[in-house]
């Protein structure tokens, strides 16, 4: 049985070469300008300065109060800030990997 709504012709088919109906450009939003570049830069660097300072900070932090316990006592392991130190590191890495592309 046949649909009477069926709007395609039955048997033929486009060839396999025929472009799609679109062109596919990039639509404006995805393509950054010079300036947005420098902003990401300028981020990316800052948050690397950041993360290297909460990185130093968790270490210092921990070398401190595991030497002042070196004869016996209670140290902490400041791994909370060194973890955020990393996190801010990394993402700023990716984000002036973002703004070199």
């Amino acid at each position: 049985m046949s649909d009477s709504n069926d709007t395609t012709a039955k048997g033929t088919t486009a060839p396999a070469s025929t472009p799609p109906p679109y062109v596919a450009v990039p639509a404006p939003y995805h393509v950054a300008s010079p300036q947005q570049r420098a902003i990401w830069e300028t981020k990316a660097k800052r948050g690397i300065g950041f993360g290297a300072a909460w990185l130093i900070g968790g270490v210092l932090i921990t070398v401190v109060t595991y030497a002042q316990a070196q004869g016996g006592g209670v140290y902490f392991v400041a791994w909370g800030p060194v973890m955020y130190g990393i996190y801010r590191i990394v993402t700023g890495l990716l984000l002036l990997n973002k703004s070199k592309s």
